[in-house]
């Protein structure tokens, strides 16, 4: 995030729950997070929001930050991670409320094509995963049965449908950062 005025004793007295140090960090930094999660994002209102949210969760979580490592690295990372996670829920969730509306609907603005494109990547990777991952996974997401009732239809441990279901969850979000990442 380039060169800052923030000193490691400023960052020091910060984790020490300082919050005159807190309010240096957030003059000097609320700008340039603001500017490099809406680099991602494309939304200034939202951009807002995450940045805000940054900040108090950085007052909150002070005591992880690692004073013997760069400041600016640190904040740069976290923003960049709450950018991504932004474009995953977001894409994640028009993917889904948007799956069934393709057939009457030719809308094509952008994000309906991601959102399509997304939601076509999620079916052929749930279409190649293991026969019971993708069983639990259907029943679990589109048939909204709980963990024990798949477990009881399947004739399988409730055990085994939570971990399978995490394995396909895991495997969809991997594949949705990796797409989320082609489209910088």
């Amino acid at each position: 995030m380039g060169d800052s005025c923030i000193d490691i004793k400023t960052i020091e007295a910060l984790w020490n729950s300082d919050h005159k140090a807190f309010e240096a960090v957030f003059i000097t930094y609320y700008n340039k997070t603001k500017a490099l999660i809406y680099g991602y994002i494309k939304s200034e209102c939202d951009a807002e929001e995450l940045t805000e949210d940054l900040f108090v969760n950085l007052w909150i979580n002070r005591q992880s930050i690692d004073t013997s490592k760069s400041f600016d690295a640190y904040l740069h990372t976290i923003a960049r991670n709450a950018a991504i996670n932004y474009l995953n829920h977001k894409y994640v969730h028009l993917a889904y409320t948007n799956k069934f509306q393709f057939q009457e609907c030719s809308s094509t603005s952008e994000e309906d094509l991601i959102a399509k494109e997304l939601g076509l990547l999620i079916d052929d990777l749930v279409e190649k995963m293991p026969e019971q991952r993708k069983q639990i996974y259907i029943l679990s997401r589109n048939e909204g049965l709980s963990n024990t009732e798949i477990a009881e239809r399947l004739n399988t441990t409730k055990r085994n449908v939570e971990s399978q279901l995490s394995l396909a969850l895991k495997e969809i979000r991997k594949a949705i950062s990796t797409f989320i990442f082609s489209l910088f």
